[in-house]
Protein backbone atom coordinates (compact mmCIF):
# COMPACT_ATOMS: atom_id res chain seq x y z
CA UNK A 1 0.00 0.00 0.00
CA UNK A 2 1.47 3.20 -1.05
CA UNK A 3 2.24 6.04 1.77
CA UNK A 4 -0.64 8.73 2.66
CA UNK A 5 0.41 12.09 2.61
CA UNK A 6 -1.04 15.23 3.18
CA UNK A 7 -2.08 18.51 0.97
CA UNK A 8 -2.87 21.20 2.56
CA UNK A 9 -6.18 23.62 0.89
CA UNK A 10 -5.85 26.91 0.19
CA UNK A 11 -7.89 27.55 3.46
CA UNK A 12 -5.77 24.97 5.84
CA UNK A 13 -7.64 21.82 5.02
CA UNK A 14 -5.39 18.72 5.25
CA UNK A 15 -6.51 16.72 2.47
CA UNK A 16 -4.89 13.18 2.41
CA UNK A 17 -3.93 11.48 -0.99
CA UNK A 18 -1.97 8.46 -1.89
CA UNK A 19 0.04 7.93 -5.72
CA UNK A 20 0.77 4.95 -7.18
CA UNK A 21 3.20 4.49 -9.35
CA UNK A 22 2.44 3.44 -13.22
CA UNK A 23 3.39 -0.02 -14.15
CA UNK A 24 5.72 -1.31 -16.69
CA UNK A 25 4.00 -0.12 -19.80
CA UNK A 26 2.13 2.88 -18.42
CA UNK A 27 2.69 6.27 -20.19
CA UNK A 28 6.02 8.30 -19.56
CA UNK A 29 4.34 11.81 -18.32
CA UNK A 30 0.94 10.54 -17.72
CA UNK A 31 -0.70 11.35 -14.62
CA UNK A 32 -3.99 10.15 -13.62
CA UNK A 33 -5.62 12.16 -10.54
CA UNK A 34 -9.24 9.99 -9.65
CA UNK A 35 -12.21 11.91 -8.17
CA UNK A 36 -13.77 9.03 -6.46
CA UNK A 37 -17.95 8.89 -6.30
CA UNK A 38 -19.85 8.48 -3.55
CA UNK A 39 -18.27 8.80 0.12
CA UNK A 40 -15.78 5.98 -0.75
CA UNK A 41 -12.44 6.35 1.62
CA UNK A 42 -9.27 5.29 -0.22
CA UNK A 43 -8.16 3.37 2.68
CA UNK A 44 -10.78 0.22 1.01
CA UNK A 45 -10.05 0.76 -2.66
CA UNK A 46 -7.40 -2.50 -2.02
CA UNK A 47 -9.84 -4.36 -0.37
CA UNK A 48 -12.48 -4.94 -3.48
CA UNK A 49 -11.48 -6.83 -6.52
CA UNK A 50 -12.99 -4.27 -8.81
CA UNK A 51 -11.42 -1.74 -7.33
CA UNK A 52 -8.06 -3.40 -7.36
CA UNK A 53 -8.51 -3.81 -11.27
CA UNK A 54 -9.62 -0.42 -12.36
CA UNK A 55 -6.31 0.74 -10.26
CA UNK A 56 -4.44 -1.94 -12.03
CA UNK A 57 -5.67 -0.69 -15.53
CA UNK A 58 -5.13 3.12 -14.62
CA UNK A 59 -1.54 2.28 -14.08
CA UNK A 60 -1.03 0.70 -17.45
CA UNK A 61 -2.01 4.14 -18.45
CA UNK A 62 0.31 5.99 -16.26
CA UNK A 63 1.00 7.65 -12.42
CA UNK A 64 -2.22 7.46 -10.42
CA UNK A 65 -3.00 10.00 -7.42
CA UNK A 66 -6.12 9.14 -5.27
CA UNK A 67 -7.30 11.04 -2.75
CA UNK A 68 -10.26 11.47 0.32
CA UNK A 69 -12.08 15.21 0.16
CA UNK A 70 -12.57 16.84 3.20
CA UNK A 71 -15.28 14.86 5.36
CA UNK A 72 -14.39 11.88 4.13
CA UNK A 73 -11.51 9.13 5.58
CA UNK A 74 -8.66 10.57 7.07
CA UNK A 75 -8.70 13.71 5.25
CA UNK A 76 -9.72 16.77 7.81
CA UNK A 77 -13.33 16.96 8.84
CA UNK A 78 -15.52 19.90 7.06
CA UNK A 79 -15.55 22.85 9.49
CA UNK A 80 -17.49 25.66 6.72
CA UNK A 81 -20.99 24.12 5.88
CA UNK A 82 -22.64 27.57 4.38
CA UNK A 83 -19.76 26.98 1.61
CA UNK A 84 -20.92 24.54 -0.53
CA UNK A 85 -19.11 21.28 -0.16
CA UNK A 86 -19.08 20.88 -4.07
CA UNK A 87 -16.63 24.21 -4.42
CA UNK A 88 -14.51 23.24 -1.50
CA UNK A 89 -13.80 19.76 -2.56
CA UNK A 90 -13.28 21.42 -6.04
CA UNK A 91 -10.20 23.24 -3.93
CA UNK A 92 -9.23 19.71 -2.70
CA UNK A 93 -8.39 18.54 -6.15
CA UNK A 94 -6.54 21.47 -6.69
CA UNK A 95 -3.77 21.21 -3.76
CA UNK A 96 -3.50 17.50 -4.27
CA UNK A 97 -2.51 18.28 -8.07
CA UNK A 98 0.07 20.96 -6.30
CA UNK A 99 1.47 18.61 -3.65
CA UNK A 100 1.65 15.67 -5.36
CA UNK A 101 4.22 17.07 -8.28
CA UNK A 102 1.10 16.97 -11.48
CA UNK A 103 1.54 17.75 -14.68
CA UNK A 104 -0.98 18.38 -17.45
CA UNK A 105 -3.05 16.53 -15.16
CA UNK A 106 -5.66 14.07 -16.85
CA UNK A 107 -8.49 13.82 -14.19
CA UNK A 108 -10.68 10.72 -14.21
CA UNK A 109 -14.13 11.70 -12.37
CA UNK A 110 -16.94 9.40 -11.66
CA UNK A 111 -18.76 11.70 -8.83
CA UNK A 112 -21.86 12.86 -11.20
CA UNK A 113 -21.86 16.53 -9.33
CA UNK A 114 -19.37 18.25 -11.12
CA UNK A 115 -16.01 17.81 -9.21
CA UNK A 116 -13.63 18.02 -12.35
CA UNK A 117 -15.92 20.47 -14.01
CA UNK A 118 -15.62 23.06 -11.76
CA UNK A 119 -11.86 22.18 -11.62
CA UNK A 120 -11.68 22.33 -15.18
CA UNK A 121 -13.65 25.54 -16.05
CA UNK A 122 -11.53 27.27 -12.95
CA UNK A 123 -7.81 26.21 -14.00
CA UNK A 124 -8.03 24.80 -17.53
CA UNK A 125 -3.88 25.51 -17.80
CA UNK A 126 -3.70 22.37 -15.08
CA UNK A 127 -5.10 19.67 -16.75
CA UNK A 128 -4.32 18.18 -20.36
CA UNK A 129 -6.99 15.70 -20.46
CA UNK A 130 -10.77 15.02 -18.14
CA UNK A 131 -12.59 11.61 -17.96
CA UNK A 132 -15.91 12.11 -16.71
CA UNK A 133 -17.83 8.73 -15.83
CA UNK A 134 -21.72 9.03 -15.69
CA UNK A 135 -21.79 12.95 -15.55
CA UNK A 136 -25.73 13.95 -15.22
CA UNK A 137 -27.85 17.25 -16.20
CA UNK A 138 -30.96 17.20 -14.69
CA UNK A 139 -33.21 19.83 -16.09
CA UNK A 140 -34.55 22.65 -14.14
CA UNK A 141 -38.05 21.80 -14.04
CA UNK A 142 -37.34 17.88 -13.11
CA UNK A 143 -35.03 18.57 -10.28
CA UNK A 144 -36.89 19.11 -7.56
CA UNK A 145 -38.54 15.77 -8.46
CA UNK A 146 -34.89 13.74 -9.37
CA UNK A 147 -33.73 15.24 -5.60
CA UNK A 148 -36.24 13.74 -3.49
CA UNK A 149 -36.07 10.23 -5.13
CA UNK A 150 -32.05 10.56 -4.65
CA UNK A 151 -32.31 11.82 -0.95
CA UNK A 152 -34.37 8.90 -0.36
CA UNK A 153 -32.47 6.16 -1.89
CA UNK A 154 -29.67 7.94 0.47
CA UNK A 155 -31.52 8.15 3.24
CA UNK A 156 -32.48 4.64 2.99
CA UNK A 157 -28.39 3.78 2.89
CA UNK A 158 -27.59 6.02 5.47
CA UNK A 159 -30.05 4.45 7.76
CA UNK A 160 -28.55 1.26 6.81
CA UNK A 161 -31.29 -0.09 4.16
CA UNK A 162 -28.79 -0.71 1.36
CA UNK A 163 -30.54 -3.38 -0.58
CA UNK A 164 -33.19 -1.02 -3.13
CA UNK A 165 -30.16 1.04 -3.60
CA UNK A 166 -27.60 -1.13 -4.20
CA UNK A 167 -30.01 -2.84 -6.54
CA UNK A 168 -29.61 0.39 -8.38
CA UNK A 169 -26.09 1.38 -8.50
CA UNK A 170 -24.62 -1.85 -7.91
CA UNK A 171 -26.85 -4.51 -9.92
CA UNK A 172 -24.09 -7.21 -11.26
CA UNK A 173 -23.14 -7.52 -7.47
CA UNK A 174 -25.88 -6.33 -5.23
CA UNK A 175 -26.20 -10.92 -4.21
CA UNK A 176 -22.70 -10.75 -3.67
CA UNK A 177 -22.19 -11.03 0.05
CA UNK A 178 -18.73 -10.36 0.08
CA UNK A 179 -19.38 -6.81 -1.69
CA UNK A 180 -22.28 -6.15 0.33
CA UNK A 181 -19.80 -6.57 3.63
CA UNK A 182 -17.25 -4.49 1.45
CA UNK A 183 -19.78 -1.91 0.52
CA UNK A 184 -21.04 -1.33 4.56
CA UNK A 185 -17.65 -1.19 6.08
CA UNK A 186 -16.48 1.52 3.04
CA UNK A 187 -19.84 3.46 3.93
CA UNK A 188 -18.70 3.35 7.92
CA UNK A 189 -15.11 4.34 7.72
CA UNK A 190 -16.14 7.10 4.81
CA UNK A 191 -18.26 9.62 6.90
CA UNK A 192 -20.66 9.06 9.19
CA UNK A 193 -24.41 9.30 9.75
CA UNK A 194 -24.61 12.63 10.35
CA UNK A 195 -21.73 13.75 8.18
CA UNK A 196 -22.95 11.96 5.38
CA UNK A 197 -26.31 13.51 5.71
CA UNK A 198 -25.16 16.96 5.89
CA UNK A 199 -22.98 16.60 2.77
CA UNK A 200 -25.84 15.01 0.80
CA UNK A 201 -27.69 18.03 2.01
CA UNK A 202 -25.08 20.26 0.34
CA UNK A 203 -24.59 18.38 -2.65
CA UNK A 204 -28.43 18.84 -3.74
CA UNK A 205 -28.61 22.34 -3.15
CA UNK A 206 -26.27 22.79 -5.85
CA UNK A 207 -28.36 22.96 -9.32
CA UNK A 208 -26.99 21.45 -12.27
CA UNK A 209 -25.47 24.68 -14.00
CA UNK A 210 -23.34 24.83 -11.02
CA UNK A 211 -21.59 22.60 -12.74
CA UNK A 212 -19.62 24.92 -15.37
CA UNK A 213 -20.37 22.45 -18.35
CA UNK A 214 -20.17 24.92 -20.69
CA UNK A 215 -17.22 26.62 -19.71
CA UNK A 216 -14.93 23.38 -19.99
CA UNK A 217 -12.39 23.83 -22.53
CA UNK A 218 -10.34 20.70 -21.77
CA UNK A 219 -10.41 17.46 -24.22
CA UNK A 220 -13.33 15.44 -22.88
CA UNK A 221 -14.63 12.14 -22.75
CA UNK A 222 -17.91 10.86 -21.24
CA UNK A 223 -18.20 7.54 -20.21
CA UNK A 224 -22.07 5.85 -19.93
CA UNK A 225 -23.32 2.34 -19.02
CA UNK A 226 -25.90 2.13 -21.25
CA UNK A 227 -28.42 0.23 -18.92
CA UNK A 228 -27.86 1.90 -16.14
CA UNK A 229 -30.95 3.17 -13.77
CA UNK A 230 -29.36 5.26 -11.18
CA UNK A 231 -28.06 8.04 -13.87
CA UNK A 232 -30.55 7.46 -17.30
CA UNK A 233 -28.92 7.58 -20.30
CA UNK A 234 -30.74 11.11 -21.11
CA UNK A 235 -28.69 12.58 -17.97
CA UNK A 236 -25.77 11.84 -19.34
CA UNK A 237 -26.40 12.60 -22.83
CA UNK A 238 -27.37 16.25 -21.79
CA UNK A 239 -24.36 16.41 -19.44
CA UNK A 240 -21.92 15.28 -22.49
CA UNK A 241 -23.71 18.21 -24.70
CA UNK A 242 -23.06 20.71 -22.55
CA UNK A 243 -19.18 20.36 -22.81
CA UNK A 244 -17.57 21.88 -25.92
CA UNK A 245 -16.35 19.27 -28.02
CA UNK A 246 -16.93 16.11 -25.50
CA UNK A 247 -17.05 12.21 -26.89
CA UNK A 248 -19.60 10.75 -25.43
CA UNK A 249 -19.02 6.44 -25.38
CA UNK A 250 -21.54 4.12 -24.30
CA UNK A 251 -20.82 1.06 -22.29
CA UNK A 252 -22.45 -2.01 -21.90
CA UNK A 253 -24.12 -2.97 -18.39
CA UNK A 254 -26.15 -1.38 -15.71
CA UNK A 255 -23.75 -0.67 -12.80
CA UNK A 256 -23.36 2.72 -11.84
CA UNK A 257 -19.26 2.88 -10.59
CA UNK A 258 -16.33 2.32 -12.96
CA UNK A 259 -14.87 -0.83 -10.39
CA UNK A 260 -18.17 -2.98 -11.28
CA UNK A 261 -19.46 -4.76 -14.14
CA UNK A 262 -16.68 -4.45 -16.71
CA UNK A 263 -13.75 -2.32 -15.75
CA UNK A 264 -11.90 -3.22 -18.43
CA UNK A 265 -14.28 -1.71 -20.81
CA UNK A 266 -13.72 1.45 -18.38
CA UNK A 267 -10.32 0.99 -18.67
CA UNK A 268 -9.85 0.58 -22.03
CA UNK A 269 -11.83 4.01 -22.97
CA UNK A 270 -9.59 5.63 -21.33
CA UNK A 271 -6.67 4.63 -22.35
CA UNK A 272 -7.08 4.76 -25.70
CA UNK A 273 -8.32 8.66 -25.03
CA UNK A 274 -4.94 9.04 -23.47
CA UNK A 275 -2.36 7.19 -24.96
CA UNK A 276 -3.56 6.17 -28.37
CA UNK A 277 -4.59 2.35 -27.72
CA UNK A 278 -6.33 0.21 -25.19
CA UNK A 279 -4.52 -0.82 -22.88
CA UNK A 280 -5.13 -3.73 -19.64
CA UNK A 281 -3.55 -5.10 -16.76
CA UNK A 282 -2.43 -8.70 -17.23
CA UNK A 283 -5.39 -11.11 -16.31
CA UNK A 284 -5.95 -12.31 -12.26
CA UNK A 285 -4.96 -15.46 -11.83
CA UNK A 286 -6.45 -17.31 -9.19
CA UNK A 287 -7.49 -20.28 -7.34
CA UNK A 288 -11.40 -20.80 -7.20
CA UNK A 289 -14.29 -22.87 -7.16
CA UNK A 290 -16.63 -23.00 -10.39
CA UNK A 291 -19.71 -24.18 -10.42
CA UNK A 292 -22.49 -24.38 -13.55
CA UNK A 293 -26.13 -24.99 -13.61
CA UNK A 294 -28.67 -25.97 -15.53
CA UNK A 295 -32.29 -26.19 -15.76
CA UNK A 296 -33.07 -29.90 -17.08
CA UNK A 297 -35.43 -30.74 -19.94
CA UNK A 298 -35.69 -26.73 -20.53
CA UNK A 299 -36.81 -26.75 -23.82
CA UNK A 300 -39.75 -29.42 -23.76
CA UNK A 301 -40.53 -27.59 -20.64
CA UNK A 302 -40.56 -24.11 -22.74
CA UNK A 303 -42.56 -25.38 -25.31
CA UNK A 304 -45.08 -26.67 -22.90
CA UNK A 305 -45.37 -23.70 -20.70
CA UNK A 306 -45.41 -20.82 -23.34
CA UNK A 307 -43.13 -17.96 -23.33
CA UNK A 308 -44.92 -15.85 -20.44
CA UNK A 309 -44.82 -18.69 -18.28
CA UNK A 310 -41.23 -20.28 -19.26
CA UNK A 311 -40.26 -17.13 -18.24
CA UNK A 312 -41.68 -16.68 -15.04
CA UNK A 313 -39.68 -20.39 -14.47
CA UNK A 314 -36.13 -19.16 -15.57
CA UNK A 315 -36.78 -15.63 -13.43
CA UNK A 316 -37.50 -17.70 -10.41
CA UNK A 317 -34.32 -20.02 -10.91
CA UNK A 318 -32.24 -16.79 -11.36
CA UNK A 319 -33.39 -15.75 -8.07
CA UNK A 320 -32.31 -18.39 -6.44
CA UNK A 321 -28.72 -19.10 -7.42
CA UNK A 322 -28.30 -15.62 -6.91
CA UNK A 323 -29.29 -15.62 -3.72
CA UNK A 324 -27.88 -18.90 -2.91
CA UNK A 325 -24.56 -17.77 -4.21
CA UNK A 326 -24.12 -14.55 -2.91
CA UNK A 327 -25.11 -15.93 0.52
CA UNK A 328 -22.28 -18.06 0.07
CA UNK A 329 -19.82 -15.47 -0.83
CA UNK A 330 -19.87 -16.16 -4.47
CA UNK A 331 -20.68 -13.99 -7.61
CA UNK A 332 -22.44 -15.13 -10.48
CA UNK A 333 -20.10 -14.25 -14.36
CA UNK A 334 -22.79 -14.92 -16.11
CA UNK A 335 -26.04 -16.71 -17.21
CA UNK A 336 -25.71 -19.21 -20.26
CA UNK A 337 -29.57 -19.27 -21.13
CA UNK A 338 -31.28 -21.64 -18.72
CA UNK A 339 -28.34 -21.99 -16.17
CA UNK A 340 -25.98 -19.64 -14.93
CA UNK A 341 -21.55 -19.89 -14.06
CA UNK A 342 -20.71 -18.75 -10.65
CA UNK A 343 -17.15 -18.48 -9.04
CA UNK A 344 -17.12 -18.97 -5.37
CA UNK A 345 -14.02 -18.73 -2.66
CA UNK A 346 -14.38 -22.50 -1.77
CA UNK A 347 -15.46 -26.05 -2.34
CA UNK A 348 -17.39 -25.83 0.67
CA UNK A 349 -19.11 -23.00 -0.30
CA UNK A 350 -19.84 -24.06 -3.70
CA UNK A 351 -21.26 -27.16 -2.63
CA UNK A 352 -23.55 -25.34 -0.27
CA UNK A 353 -24.53 -23.42 -2.63
CA UNK A 354 -25.53 -26.21 -5.16
CA UNK A 355 -27.37 -28.34 -2.59
CA UNK A 356 -29.36 -25.09 -1.25
CA UNK A 357 -30.50 -24.48 -5.21
CA UNK A 358 -31.53 -28.20 -6.05
CA UNK A 359 -33.32 -28.34 -3.09
CA UNK A 360 -34.74 -24.79 -3.16
CA UNK A 361 -35.92 -25.63 -6.94
CA UNK A 362 -36.72 -28.93 -6.25
CA UNK A 363 -39.60 -27.72 -3.86
CA UNK A 364 -41.26 -25.74 -6.98
CA UNK A 365 -40.89 -29.04 -8.81
CA UNK A 366 -37.79 -28.04 -10.96
CA UNK A 367 -34.55 -29.81 -11.46
CA UNK A 368 -31.34 -28.82 -12.19
CA UNK A 369 -27.99 -30.62 -12.92
CA UNK A 370 -24.97 -28.55 -11.62
CA UNK A 371 -21.48 -29.38 -11.86
CA UNK A 372 -18.30 -28.22 -9.81
CA UNK A 373 -14.81 -27.94 -10.24
CA UNK A 374 -11.93 -26.51 -7.84
CA UNK A 375 -8.83 -24.79 -9.81
CA UNK A 376 -6.91 -22.04 -11.85
CA UNK A 377 -9.19 -19.62 -13.62
CA UNK A 378 -8.15 -16.26 -14.83
CA UNK A 379 -10.06 -13.17 -14.13
CA UNK A 380 -10.55 -10.16 -15.46
CA UNK A 381 -13.29 -7.76 -14.18
CA UNK A 382 -15.92 -9.80 -14.08
CA UNK A 383 -15.34 -12.33 -16.72
CA UNK A 384 -12.98 -15.51 -15.97
CA UNK A 385 -11.49 -17.73 -18.52
CA UNK A 386 -9.11 -21.10 -18.50
CA UNK A 387 -9.52 -24.54 -18.93
CA UNK A 388 -11.34 -24.92 -15.46
CA UNK A 389 -14.09 -22.93 -16.95
CA UNK A 390 -14.30 -25.73 -19.55
CA UNK A 391 -13.75 -28.43 -17.19
CA UNK A 392 -16.58 -27.46 -14.89
CA UNK A 393 -19.03 -27.26 -17.93
CA UNK A 394 -18.16 -30.73 -19.01
CA UNK A 395 -18.79 -32.28 -15.15
CA UNK A 396 -22.27 -30.94 -15.45
CA UNK A 397 -22.97 -33.13 -18.22
CA UNK A 398 -22.25 -36.19 -16.10
CA UNK A 399 -24.59 -34.97 -13.99
CA UNK A 400 -28.74 -36.03 -14.24
CA UNK A 401 -31.38 -34.05 -13.30
CA UNK A 402 -31.23 -33.29 -9.28
CA UNK A 403 -27.58 -34.09 -9.11
CA UNK A 404 -24.48 -32.40 -7.94
CA UNK A 405 -21.38 -33.93 -9.73
CA UNK A 406 -17.91 -32.70 -8.92
CA UNK A 407 -14.06 -33.42 -9.78
CA UNK A 408 -11.56 -34.61 -7.22
CA UNK A 409 -10.04 -31.69 -6.55
CA UNK A 410 -13.75 -30.37 -4.93
CA UNK A 411 -14.13 -33.68 -2.98
CA UNK A 412 -10.21 -33.35 -2.02
CA UNK A 413 -10.80 -29.73 -1.21
CA UNK A 414 -13.92 -30.26 1.73
CA UNK A 415 -12.05 -33.43 3.39
CA UNK A 416 -12.88 -33.39 6.84
CA UNK A 417 -16.42 -32.09 6.17
CA UNK A 418 -19.66 -33.71 6.32
CA UNK A 419 -20.12 -33.98 2.65
CA UNK A 420 -20.45 -37.53 1.46
CA UNK A 421 -19.59 -38.60 -2.13
CA UNK A 422 -20.51 -41.48 -4.43
CA UNK A 423 -17.43 -42.58 -6.98
CA UNK A 424 -18.64 -42.10 -10.51
CA UNK A 425 -15.34 -43.24 -11.98
CA UNK A 426 -12.20 -42.18 -14.29
CA UNK A 427 -14.27 -40.52 -17.22
CA UNK A 428 -12.62 -38.96 -20.27
CA UNK A 429 -14.37 -34.76 -20.64
CA UNK A 430 -14.83 -33.49 -24.41
CA UNK A 431 -12.13 -30.91 -25.22
CA UNK A 432 -10.31 -31.53 -21.75
CA UNK A 433 -6.96 -34.14 -22.26
CA UNK A 434 -6.91 -36.75 -19.89
CA UNK A 435 -8.94 -38.94 -17.46
CA UNK A 436 -10.48 -36.85 -14.10
CA UNK A 437 -12.30 -38.78 -11.51
CA UNK A 438 -15.82 -37.46 -10.93
CA UNK A 439 -17.99 -37.97 -7.95
CA UNK A 440 -21.62 -37.40 -7.01
CA UNK A 441 -22.59 -34.92 -4.31
CA UNK A 442 -24.85 -37.75 -2.15
CA UNK A 443 -27.87 -36.74 -0.08
CA UNK A 444 -27.88 -36.92 3.98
Amino acid sequence: MSEVKYAESSDGTHIAYRVFDPDIRGGAGNDIVMISGGLFPMEVFEDDLGFVRLLEGLRSVGRVVVFDRRGIGVSDPIVDWERPVLDQWADDVSAVVDASGVHDAVIFAWDSYGMATRFAARHPDRLRLLVLHHPLMIPDDQWDDWVANRRSLIRQNVDGVASNFLEQIAPSRASDASFRDWYARAGRSGASPTTATKIWGSVFKSRPSDQLFELVQTPTLVLHRRDSTYTPADAVRLAASQIPGATLVQLEGADHFPFLGDVDAVVAEIADFVVGERRLPPPQRIVAALMFTDLVASTERAVSLGDSRWKSVLDRHDRTVRAAVGSSGGTIVKTTGDGVLAILPSAGAAIRAAERVRDELGADELEVRIGIHVGDVDRRGDDISGVGVHLAARVMGFAGAGQIVVTASVRASVTGQATKFEELGSQELKGVPGTWELFRVTKD
